[in-house]
């Protein structure tokens, strides 16, 4: 019987093209915060609201919430510069299944140079190097530039789930996108 995958990451995070995805460190907080104080990037990410103290609180729940399997939460940081780009995460990971879902966003002034499609692949590729065998990926019904990025990352438009939570605690209905090792 094979290990179930568990939600990881090489100590030096994970390098693809120019982009390198890492655990969120505290000096990357306040290049991350406005992502959290957005309320549109909070929508398109459904991310909490938090301030700066709630981010920095949040830093030392990650490496528990990440056992868990809830959320492995990665700083996306330019591979030359180290400037912080963006964000990804696995979360929800669902073991016995062998399925986790992926998140992304990318700051406003690192769009437009294929960083979320680069983040998206990256993401479901180390999903599958932990031996996921299905990685899927919700986008708010409306975001085309998102579905547009899932796209691009290989990701195969499956229909549109109803009543998805967001951190709000409201509910939104999310076109579903997923990917499977190989394709």
């Amino acid at each position: 019987m094979s290990v179930s995958p568990q939600l990881t990451v090489p100590s030096d995070g994970i390098r693809r093209s120019d982009v390198v995805l890492r655990a969120p460190a505290v000096d990357h907080v306040d290049a991350l915060l406005p992502a959290f104080a957005d309320p549109e990037m909070r929508d398109a990410g459904n991310l909490p609201a938090f301030d700066r103290e709630g981010l920095l609180a949040s830093l030392e729940e990650l490496p528990a919430l990440a056992e868990r399997g809830r959320l492995l939460a990665l700083a996306a940081v330019d591979a030359e510069t180290g400037e912080v780009i963006g964000a990804g995460m696995l979360h929800h990971l669902d073991a016995e299944r062998r399925i986790v879902e992926i998140g992304y966003w990318v700051l406003p002034q690192a769009r437009g140079r294929g960083h979320a499609t680069t983040i998206a692949r990256t993401l479901a590729e180390h999903a599958f190097s932990l031996g996921v065998e299905r990685v899927a990926a919700y986008v708010n019904v409306g975001n085309t530039a998102s579905e547009r990025v899932v796209e691009r990352a290989g990701f195969t438009r499956e229909g549109v789930v109803r009543s998805m939570p967001k951190p709000d605690g409201t509910r939104v209905d999310k076109p579903v996108y997923s990917l499977l090792p190989g394709e």
